[in-house]
């Protein structure tokens, strides 16, 4: 299958994926034997990816996907999405292998979907659905434009990489070399040219305009809030939310 091919597949399972968090979030709170089941696949999950076990990851991987769609209870989800997974499995792979050496970033991003929909937030819920899937293919087209030495736009492929990854730490350095593919100064020159602040001044904007968007249009908890942009410190957060909007995390969402 042609990389064409498989970025449409891959657009299909993010839309089936963010669709079927979404349903399950629905039924979630009404459903705690299914999420309890959702929990113990996250710990397997979990234990999988610390042996870098990738037989092992990918078989609890579907049957938590499976669970998930499961309690979404909607007909011919799972026959839908059976089709799409298995047209990706060399994705997958591929993801596992090449993107995700640190395998942190990826049960973080396990644990952040079984949390939203469990929360019963189905805002939150289908957007984790979606991004999980998206950033594994950006990380890949990333690893692509590395090996082929391509050098154009880095400014755009370092904006993108922290949309995409902005709850996992960032450097400038790391960034430059491996998405940018250009250096450290030159991608510090880019975003003060363009954007008219440093890196880690951009970093901070997008985090928290993340934040503000979801305490807008979720009710998740500001911790996980918090964590999702990228602050393991909450009380660090709520300073810098603060500093920016005028108002701390949950009092600005209180003024919506």
């Amino acid at each position: 299958m042609n990389s064409t091919s498989l970025r449409d597949l891959s657009q299909l399972r993010s839309l089936l994926d963010g669709f079927a968090a979404q349903h399950a979030a629905k039924r979630a709170l009404h459903s705690p034997e299914a999420v309890k089941r959702l929990r113990h696949l996250l710990r397997e999950l979990t234990e999988a990816l610390r042996a870098r076990d990738y037989a092992a990851f990918q078989r609890t991987d579907e049957a938590l996907h499976r669970a998930i769609i499961g309690l979404a209870g909607v007909p011919f989800l799972l026959e839908s999405w059976l089709v799409v997974w298995r047209g990706l499995k060399e994705l997958h792979q591929k993801g596992f292998d090449e993107c995700f050496t640190d395998t942190h970033s990826l049960r973080e991003e396990h644990e952040y979907l079984v949390e939203t929909i469990a929360l019963g937030d189905e805002v939150a819920a289908e957007d984790a659905g979606r991004r999980h899937v998206q950033a594994v293919w950006f990380l890949l087209e990333a690893q692509q434009g590395a090996s082929s030495g391509r050098t154009d736009a880095p400014l755009q492929r370092a904006t993108a990489h922290i949309a995409f990854r902005m709850h996992c730490p960032l450097r400038l350095e790391q960034v430059a070399k491996s998405i940018g593919f250009t250096s450290a100064g030159n991608l510090s020159r880019l975003f003060r040219q363009q954007h008219g602040v440093s890196f880690q001044g951009y970093l901070q904007k997008v985090r928290l305009e993340k934040a503000a968007d979801l305490l807008r249009t979720t009710q998740l908890p500001v911790v996980l809030i918090a964590r999702r942009v990228g602050y393991r410190d909450v009380s660090r957060f709520g300073q810098h939310f603060k500093r920016r909007f005028g108002l701390t995390p949950s009092k600005w969402r209180d003024s919506r």
